[in-house]
């Protein structure tokens, strides 16, 4: 797959970052063990086109005006109440140096588990360390394979038996199981209650 291009500019560090953004720009920084940090600017529009296809650990190319340095998205901060992107970090890259980043977990075909059974989620992403041209941008699987009862443990999937990538995260964690519906709802009030009652003896002063 393509590396996505995502054009930026240097800024004025002396700048205001809320100046930055009125002029229509979102602030972010560049850094990298062989890289001194650069404040850079990108377009709003730049960057909402970035997140549709991309997310915390995408792989990109970052230019900065005749510069590219090819990097991953590491952080993104959003605005509370609007969620309005307010600075982003990317780390850049290193040709045959490994990298530690954390992508998602996305689970596919959910329609497929139907309304008699639940996808109980355990993990949303996945802790792994590997060189940048073996980099994945996140960890796909898809749930209409499996059915009732049936449990996923970090080492059964793909990734985990990927020779070029070392997964850090936990073998034996549980990704997700997939339990009936009646029994899940059954469970949930009883979990709420001892939450409840352990919140009340807590705030109970002592005599």
């Amino acid at each position: 797959m393509e590396i996505y291009k995502l054009a930026s500019e240097k800024r004025d560090v002396a700048a205001k970052a809320k100046d930055i953004r009125k002029k229509g720009f979102v602030p972010a920084v560049v850094y990298g063990h062989h890289l001194d940090p650069i404040n850079i600017q990108i377009s709003e529009a730049e960057v909402a086109k970035f997140l549709k296809t991309n997310s915390i650990g995408s792989k990109v190319l970052l230019l900065v005006g005749k510069e590219e340095h090819l990097s991953i998205l590491k952080e993104s901060q959003r605005e509370p109440v609007s969620y309005k992107i307010m600075h982003m970090d990317f780390q850049a890259l290193t040709t045959g140096e490994k990298i530690k980043v954390t992508v998602p977990i996305i689970f596919k075909n959910r329609d497929s588990v139907g309304s008699d059974k639940v996808l109980q989620e355990q993990m949303s992403e996945i802790e792994i360390s590997t060189l940048p041209k073996f980099l994945i941008d996140h960890v796909s699987i898809d749930v209409a394979e499996y059915d009732l009862g049936d449990s996923v443990l970090v080492s059964d999937l793909d990734v985990s038996k990927d020779k070029n990538i070392e997964v850090l995260s936990p073998q034996e964690s549980q990704v997700f199981v997939i339990s009936h519906a009646a029994k899940f709802k059954e469970e949930t009030p009883a979990d709420e209650e001892q939450i409840e009652t352990a919140a009340d003896e807590a705030e109970t002063p002592e005599e």
